[in-house]
């Protein structure tokens, strides 16, 4: 069970990363016009699959808690 709840941190935590969730608006706006197109697209997908699989991982951590 630890380890779903570890591995949904950290996945949540990759996500907020890629989306930019812990940067300052100078910083995001700084980022945003240095990207191109396609990069943007591709950290978008992947802070959206990583955050889904983190929502899932918690998901199962409190499965298993309620069946133990």
């Amino acid at each position: 069970m630890n380890f779903f709840i570890y591995l949904g941190i950290i996945l949540i935590f990759v996500s907020g990363l890629c989306i930019g969730a812990w940067t300052t608006g100078y910083q995001q706006r700084g980022n945003f016009y240095s990207e191109s197109k396609e990069d943007r697209k591709i950290k978008k997908k992947v802070a959206t699959w990583s955050a889904l699989a983190g929502v899932c991982s918690f998901a199962v951590a409190g499965l298993m808690y309620l069946l133990s």
